[in-house]
């Protein structure tokens, strides 16, 4: 399916060349489908309304092109920018921005008066929205009269009245209590559910993020790990079952991407644990995963009670031998991912570093049969054509039923390799 929003490498800054330059965002990539509800998540100043904006138009990219419903916002002429503008996108904002002097009937149509549609058709559109949304007895009160749940009701019917294919909304519940933060929240999953638009908002809140097909974590005006939403998550987005690295970065929203690989890897090897020792192992891992100690710091830590797990000398060394062959197979998939190769040839790559490494420490035999089915299982579930629970059929079921073959606590740890290695 092709992409109603792409950004390739994208960049804004603020007073470029001088000495007080800004990266609001920083080399951005990603692609957004149509009728995808996506949520850009994390703290304030990480750049994520900054990357709203400049899908909107609002903001200019300093470097990189910005590709919305076919065009490039970088290069579109002035003309073309207004219609975009009219008829692409509907934006709805945390402060609300109605017109104090106007009731609300006329907030709405006031976004419809410059596009030749006639008064009769204006007011028709606006009373079917405002019957749709639960505000017509509102229809004439001015915003100082309405509640902050109903202007913002009354804001995305504006944005929807010229019936745009995207709707972007910035904290649209920011300033709204628990209950009226709901029936928004609500109601812009409603149209993106039955109306099949596009939705973007951006939010702090964690608890907002389960509406989302899919969530991009940013951190310091970068994308820093996409999780899709498995009970959100329609056919459109061509995404299935939830990963155990999507669930833990869905449990814990604050963590850095090295943060939930280490909690991943932590679970993978080492479960269970009290939470202390957890929470040891896994800043132990982390700190690795950032260079900051060396192996035999690691394998010190993991075996040392007194500073780190305190795990039994031998198993603290076959847990870091694990941990550092792993760490080496993930540097050099993202060695891969950064290189300019082709997305067909990235996952061919990806997928024979894979299978070298699951195979190199498999004692038991493999045929020639099987490891091509393996890599070709690892392929599908790289490029995400498989979820986690298929590949893993996939890999247990009979050669005779075209599966790898493996027994199920192989295809096991064999799935749950490749989720940590692989994740993105």
């Amino acid at each position: 399916m092709k992409p109603i929003i792409e950004l390739k490498n994208v960049s804004v800054s603020y007073g470029v060349g001088k000495s007080n330059e800004v990266n609001a965002i920083k080399n951005i990539d990603l692609q957004i489908f149509p009728g995808e509800y996506i949520v850009f998540f994390g703290p304030s100043g990480c750049g994520k309304s900054t990357l709203l904006y400049t899908i909107a138009g609002l903001e200019s990219a300093t470097e990189g092109d910005v590709i919305v419903a076919d065009r490039n916002l970088n290069t579109i002429h002035s003309g073309d920018l207004i219609s975009f503008y009219r008829d692409t996108i509907g934006m709805v904002f945390q402060a609300f921005y109605l017109v104090a002097h106007l009731s609300a009937k006329d907030n709405m149509m006031l976004s419809k008066m410059f596009s030749g549609v006639s008064v009769a058709e204006r007011e028709k559109r606006a009373d079917e929205l405002m019957l749709k949304f639960g505000i017509t007895e509102y229809s004439d009160r001015k915003p100082g009269m309405m509640s902050g749940g109903q202007q913002q009701r009354t804001a995305i019917a504006r944005a929807l009245m010229n019936d745009p294919e995207i709707i972007l909304a910035d904290e649209p519940v920011g300033n709204l209590d628990s209950k009226n933060s709901e029936i928004v929240l609500e109601l812009l999953a409603k149209i993106n559910r039955e109306e099949k638009k596009t939705v973007i908002q951006v939010t702090h809140n964690p608890k907002d993020t389960h509406y989302a097909d899919r969530v991009f974590y940013m951190k310091d005006g970068m994308i820093e790990r996409v999780v899709k939403n498995a009970k959100a998550a329609r056919s459109s987005t061509g995404q299935g079952e939830m990963s155990e690295f999507e669930r833990l970065s869905q449990m814990n929203p604050d963590l850095s991407h090295l943060g939930v690989q280490a909690k991943l890897m932590m679970r993978s090897l080492l479960m269970p644990y009290d939470i202390t020792t957890e929470q040891r192992i896994e800043e132990i891992i982390e700190k690795f995963l950032k260079k900051e100690i060396s192996k035999m710091d690691l394998l010190k830590y993991l075996d040392d009670s007194k500073i780190g797990a305190g795990l039994y000398s031998q198993k603290a060394r076959r847990i870091t031998d694990i941990i550092d062959d792993s760490t080496k197979e993930i540097s050099k998939i993202n060695e891969v991912r950064s290189s300019n190769v082709s997305a067909d040839t990235q996952v061919k790559t990806e997928a024979m570093i894979v299978r070298k490494h699951l195979l190199d420490h498999y004692l038991g035999k493999c045929s020639l049969e099987q490891c091509q089915r393996l890599e070709r299982g690892i392929s599908a579930r790289i490029a995400n054509e498989i979820s986690e629970e298929q590949f893993r059929t996939f890999l247990s079921n009979p050669i005779k039923k075209d599966g790898v073959g493996l027994n199920r606590l192989t295809a096991k740890k064999f799935s749950k390799e490749v989720e940590l290695v692989t994740s993105k």
